[in-house]
């Protein structure tokens, strides 16, 4: 795949297992999940859909971007110190792999990853 940028999801959800996540997906008519990672509040990550394998976590950006979701509710409670941190690592991975600039990591939509996810804080950490 051609990776051009990141996209970060929440689950809008409790903290579910990435199994449980493509259970979802599946009932929704999916080939399973879309994301291709899931960072749980224990800071885990596990993953999802292969990376070399189109997403199917953000309408117009599936072919082109990676998906990242954060368990839980971000609208409601912020994002765990761990899943920061997980986040972190993997963004920074990510970055070195594909040579993603901080302007190719995005939020779904205006209410997702959560209006208590701190994109801002993320990409000023990632300069660093």
């Amino acid at each position: 795949m051609d990776w051009q940028g990141i996209v970060v999801h929440h689950s809008a959800s409790r903290d579910v297992p990435a199994n449980t996540i493509d259970s979802w997906h599946k009932q929704r008519g999916w080939n399973g999940i879309g994301y291709h990672f899931v960072i749980r509040k224990n800071g885990n990550i596990e993953t999802g859909r292969p990376i070399d394998k189109q997403g199917a976590h953000a309408k117009g950006r599936n072919d082109t971007h990676i998906g990242i979701c954060i368990t839980g509710k971000l609208n409601q409670t912020p994002p765990t110190a761990e899943q920061l941190h997980s986040l972190m690592k993997l963004l920074r991975g990510l970055r070195a792999r594909y040579g993603f600039d901080l302007e190719s990591i995005e939020g779904h939509h205006d209410n997702c990853p959560g209006d208590l996810f701190p994109m801002r804080l993320v990409k000023e950490n990632l300069e660093r």
